[in-house]
């Protein structure tokens, strides 16, 4: 089992898997999803709202944004021990919103506005758009966050995707294609340098780069370049690609997803263990 690349770019991270069973690829994936934990408002008091829109819909606005959780994760409790608390010490931790438009026409509210009693908790997106206020609108209220995970709510999800792809190769024979210049043509709109490099060698096989998207590829093998060129994915290796909310960098959400899959693995290894024991 070996991972060949890791590549990680701002919010977005790619892991090049060789040789690793797809099933163990598609639980990290969901663990990456559903049980890394994150910070995100689970209650609000809404003092005042004379605003266009009703508590419940702003309430589920706020609590969508997500907020950082880098530090929270290690200071807070475990969301298992506290999805039941009201007022648990070291479960929750406060913020509050109070905007108020007295003279301008109209007032964008964004999450930057949220004021954190625990500094290290900010919204990780600080120009979300809330509410636009009118003249004379305001709204003020009382917000409760605590850890989560997305198996619980989507709002306490680190990424907002996580997929597992298939790594594409493409094999080609253009000696005996009958309608080649459309074929090239076709395949040039997909990767002008692949439709070149095809041209040359005329016959062969490749595993393509960059792990583009093979939607039009595909196109060409059945409408155009019938018989010439035909995508395959290769069986033994697999991206894994997500992309952060925010809350947590790429390396974290990797780093605790691994972790908490390695600890299923182990419960499951023990209580097969003690099954056979029994036996």
């Amino acid at each position: 089992m070996v991972v060949s690349n890791i590549s990680i770019n701002g919010s977005t991270a790619e892991i090049y898997f060789i040789d690793i069973p797809t099933e163990i690829l598609s639980a990290l994936r969901r663990i990456i999803i559903e049980e890394v934990p994150t910070m995100a408002v689970d209650n609000v008091l809404v003092l005042e709202n004379n605003s266009i829109l009703h508590d419940e819909v702003l309430a589920h606005r706020i609590a969508m944004i997500p907020f950082n959780s880098e530090k929270a994760i290690e200071k807070y409790n475990s969301p298992e021990k506290c999805v039941e608390c009201l007022q648990c010490e070291g479960c929750y931790s406060r913020a509050y919103l109070e905007v108020s438009n007295e003279d301008s026409e109209r007032k964008v509210v964004y999450a930057r506005e949220i004021r954190t009693e625990d500094p290290e908790i900010a919204p990780a997106i600080p120009d979300i758009p809330i509410i636009v206020l009118g003249k004379g609108q305001k709204i003020s209220m009382e917000l409760e966050l605590r850890l989560g995970r997305g198996k619980e709510h989507i709002k306490w999800s680190p990424v907002s995707i996580s997929v597992l792809l298939s790594v594409p190769s493409i094999e080609y024979d253009l000696t005996s294609c009958s309608n080649l210049s459309e074929c090239l043509k076709c395949i040039s709109s997909y990767n002008e340098k692949l439709a070149n490099q095809i041209s040359e060698e005329k016959k062969g096989s490749m595993k393509l780069e960059k792990f583009q998207n093979t939607s039009l590829l595909r196109f060409c093998e059945e409408k155009t370049c019938s018989g010439c060129i035909k995508v395959n994915y290769l069986d033994n290796e697999r991206i894994l690609r997500f992309e952060s909310s925010g809350s947590l960098s790429p390396q974290t959400i990797l780093k605790i997803s691994l972790e908490i899959l390695r600890e299923k693995l182990e419960n499951l290894e023990k209580m097969i263990s003690e099954i056979e024991g029994e036996a």
